[in-house]
C-alpha cells in the first residue's frame, strides 16, 4: 500500500481557508490538473499497482480521468471530512466493509 497525494501543493485563502484546486480559476485549474495528471500517471507506471482508491468523490474523478485505460480498479473510499454527514457515522467501518467488498482487505 502506498498513498500519494494528487496535488501536494496547498492553497489557502487570504483569511487562511484551504482552497481545494477544484475552486481555483479555471485557467489556473487547467494547468495545475495537467502537471498533477501527469505526476500521477508516472507514479502507477512505476509502482505498477492493481488498485488506485481515491478518498472522496474529488480524487475518484481525477483517477478516472487521469488514468483512463490503465490495467488497474479505481474506485472510492467516503472522504472523512467533518462537513460529510456519512463520514461522522462510523467512517472507519464504512472505509473497512467498502475495502472488503473491492477484496482490498
Amino acid at each position: 500500500f502506498f498513498v500519494v497525494n494528487y496535488c501536494p501543493l496547498a492553497f489557502l485563502e487570504e483569511g487562511g481557508k484551504n482552497r481545494t484546486p477544484d475552486k481555483l480559476p479555471a485557467g489556473e485549474r487547467t494547468a495545475l490538473y495537467a502537471r498533477c495528471d501527469a505526476a500521477l500517471r508516472r507514479t502507477v507506471e512505476a509502482l505498477q499497482p492493481q488498485f488506485a482508491i481515491g478518498i472522496g468523490n474529488f480524487a475518484l474523478g481525477r483517477l478516472q480521468e487521469a488514468l483512463a485505460g490503465y490495467p488497474l480498479t479505481i474506485d472510492s473510499i467516503l472522504h472523512p471530512s467533518p462537513a460529510n454527514p456519512r463520514a461522522n457515522a462510523g467512517w472507519a467501518e464504512q472505509v473497512e466493509e467498502k475495502l472488503r467488498q473491492l477484496g482490498i482487505l
